[in-house]
């Protein structure tokens, strides 16, 4: 509970963490105390001849004057003036200078909030206590100083082995769970219920040997404390005898060094581990004093190295570094600093004097006062070896990558931003091969990502492929049509993720131009499809004509009826017309790769004439010219007049017009039914009584062979309109 103040108070903090003095202001003023505030000790004295504080606040370890000698400055002109040590340093040691130098409180920092209600808690108890014990002397306002603020406990007691007690004060409550009326009134004996009872016997027995030297005592034990904690506790005490030499009790002051026994004991058994570590460790260990001389060596070095530790101990470094002299120790010593850890190439000889390289790992120790060097040593044999063969094995890789055929490529992968964003992929190197498929050379590659180095498009491809590949960590083949500043190409690529601790790191990537080898793939695959188609011409369309020929003859020449023979002459016209024809489809199914310009108008008047069409119509409504061949174009346009009249009718009409990225050839005729549009075009398909059914397919096969596209649809007046599309203009 905080005191009641009567009027203002005013507080002097110092402190020399300026964002600390901001917070515990804050807190403070909360508890309506105005603060003044300081960074150093000097500040804080000209803040007091300027402002009329009623408590100082001070830190402990501050820059020039610390805590204490800032306490005793004070003194030197406010002797009375409530001053409460509040510090981060908290030990026994600068508890009792504190209190010896007469400081009002004594508050070591926390962590949290909680601390700074207590800080308020202990300004205005100790401005309180001052302006209300101001008639008392400075004796006994020292003393309940010392008694409040002792970083423990003061007590007397009976010298008996429960160790009763008469008086408690102090942080009894804080060091043993108890409050002081419990041992006052007897309900809590220390001796019986506080100290651990493995613990009793000794410290009784200690207690009673420093009593019969008529000594002060000073002993370590454990405590129970009223929540069943454990902790370590530190007593000195003095015996209390009256004139006639009677012990009457004991007086002492006990506190908690539990963190401190703690301390020593975590530092005894990193110790005991350092050893075992030293001991055990598959390195060699030496440690050699600033003239060179080995002080101390463990187990591996000496059964590396074929010594017994005996003999180790009495050896020097350059006894066992055969690249070291005394200059080169003496050299060391001067260029070691502190915190230095060098590495150094060595060789070492054994007793039997054969030698192999080492890494050593040095560094400086100060050990009271003098220097020692620790030395990890290591036998590197295998490394080297295995060094030298990845050197091989790097050159021949560095040959194969720049010499090798295919494009070669390595990706690094960067992790994403930590913001839900994706991973990115950068190019790390590529070979010669890369630059002839791409067009980017591998200076101009390296560093960027894909979205750097090419068009969204292609940027799109490979980072999507790369993504899945980081979600299987397997490797994927592609092959796919890409667009570099090269130019297109059809790649055919194999991606491999390079996987460390289960992540993908790096992405190895192999690519290919098939752009030639596929063009050739489709080639042979037209030219089969044609092959197969002309055979079963062959061996279908032309056989029935050949088989009503040499009916009608052999009925000729049995009858002797020589009118037989114009069904002859028929038979024999539908295997020419035929022939022609698929002359033709193996003529124009080629790619076309001279191309020219060619006045569509003009094409489509000239193929007109050779149409047996006296009673039809064209109509031309085009002046464009496109990029062709000129004599495959008039077949097109011929074939398609040809199936107009055909189908259509000798009145029909035909019109050749313009399309945004090509021409049309319409007829106002029945049109061709939807689910025969696709038909059409197939070899032999025909619906008149005459037709060979290779007429639309020509015209599908050269408009393949320059690169466009034919498609029927219906035309304005219903009937079929032929649509070519993809055509350049000129």
């Amino acid at each position: 509970m905080s005191a009641t103040v009567e009027g203002p108070v005013r507080v002097l903090h110092v402190d020399d963490d300026e964002a600390f003095l901001d917070l515990a202001t804050t807190h403070l003023e909360r508890h309506d105390i105005e603060v003044v505030t300081a960074q150093h000790a000097e500040a804080g004295l000209d803040a007091l001849e300027e402002s009329d504080v009623d408590c100082v606040v001070s830190d402990y370890d501050m820059p020039g004057m610390d805590g204490l000698e800032f306490l005793e400055a004070v003194r030197e002109d406010h002797p009375d003036l409530p001053f409460v040590l509040f510090t981060g340093k908290g030990d026994e040691g600068v508890a009792s200078e504190a209190i010896s130098a007469g400081v009002t409180d004594y508050l070591q920092k926390d962590i949290g909030t909680d601390q700074y209600a207590v800080l308020a808690n202990r300004v205005l108890n100790a401005v309180d206590r001052d302006r209300s014990k101001r008639a008392l002397g400075e004796h006994d306002r020292r003393l309940e100083t010392l008694l409040r603020n002792l970083p423990g406990m003061v007590y007397r007691c009976l010298n008996d082995p429960g160790w009763p007690m008469e008086y408690v004060d102090g942080e009894v409550q804080e060091l043993t769970g108890y409050d002081a009326e419990a041992f006052e009134s007897g309900s809590v004996l220390w001796g019986e219920e506080v100290i651990h009872p493995d613990d009793r016997e000794t410290a009784w027995q200690t207690v009673q040997d420093a009593l019969g030297r008529s000594e002060p005592f000073e002993l370590t034990y454990r405590i129970e404390t009223a929540d069943g904690d454990l902790k370590h506790a530190w007593e000195r005490g003095r015996g209390v005898w009256n004139d006639d030499g009677d012990l009457e009790a004991l007086e002492g002051f006990i506190t908690d060094i539990t963190r401190r026994v703690e301390h020593r004991q975590k530092l005894e058994r990193q110790h005991a581990r350092l050893e075992a570590m030293i001991e055990q460790s598959p390195d060699m260990i030496n440690v050699h004093d600033e003239d060179g001389a080995i002080v101390e060596a463990n187990r591996r070095f000496c059964e590396e190295l074929g010594y017994t530790e005996e003999e180790a101990l009495e050896m020097n470094v350059w006894d066992v570094d055969a690249d070291a002299d005394p200059e080169d120790i003496a050299a060391m010593r001067d260029e070691t600093g502190d915190d230095d850890l060098r590495r150094i190439e060595a060789t070492y000889e054994r007793s039997d004097g054969s030698t192999f390289p080492a890494e050593a790992h040095l560094t400086r120790l100060d050990t009271a006062g003098d220097w020692e060097f620790l030395v990890f040593s290591r036998n590197v044999s295998d490394r080297v070896e295995r060094d030298r063969e990845l050197a091989r094995l790097r050159e021949g890789y560095e040959t194969v990558f720049e010499h090798a055929q295919d494009a070669l490529f390595l990706l690094e992968v960067e992790a994403d931003d930590g913001e839900g964003g994706s991973p990115s992929f950068v190019f790390e190197s590529a070979n010669p091969a890369q630059e002839e498929l791409t067009g980017v050379s591998e200076a101009e590659l390296r560093g960027k990502t894909p979205s750097e180095a090419f068009d969204d498009a292609t940027a799109g491809a490979v980072e999507s492929l790369f993504g899945s590949i980081l979600e299987t960590q397997e490797t994927a083949t592609f092959e796919t049509e890409l667009s570099f500043p090269a130019g297109d190409a059809v790649v055919n690529a194999s991606v491999s993720p390079v996987v460390v601790d289960g992540e993908v790191t790096q992405l190895v990537g192999v690519a290919r131009d098939t752009t030639e080898r596929k063009r050739r793939e489709r080639e042979l695959r037209r030219e089969r499809d044609r092959l197969e188609e002309f055979a079963s011409i062959v061996s279908h369309d032309l056989r029935n004509p050949l088989n009503v020929a040499e009916g009608y003859l052999e009925m000729a020449r049995e009858a002797d009826d020589p009118g037989k023979l114009g069904k002859v002459a028929d038979a024999h016209d539908r295997m020419r017309t035929l022939i022609e024809d698929i002359l033709t489809l193996a003529r124009e199914g080629s790619t076309v790769t001279d191309f020219e310009a060619v006045d569509l108008a003009d094409v489509a008047t000239d193929c007109w004439e050779p149409v047996d069409a006296t009673r039809a119509t064209l109509r031309v409504e085009t002046s464009r010219t496109v990029l062709a061949d000129r004599a495959r174009l008039l077949q097109v346009l011929e074939n398609l007049y040809r199936n107009a009249v055909e189908h259509a009718g000798p009145d029909v009409t035909v019109t050749v017009g313009d399309l945004d990225d090509g021409f049309y050839v319409a007829d106002d005729g029945p049109g061709i039914p939807g689910d025969q549009r696709e038909e059409i075009f197939e070899s032999g398909y025909t619906t008149s009584r005459d037709g060979t059914g290779f007429g639309l397919t020509i015209v599908s096969e050269i408009v393949a062979a320059h690169g466009w596209t034919v498609e029927v649809v219906e035309s304005e007046t219903g009937g079929a309109r032929f649509e070519v599309r993809g055509v350049e203009f000129a």
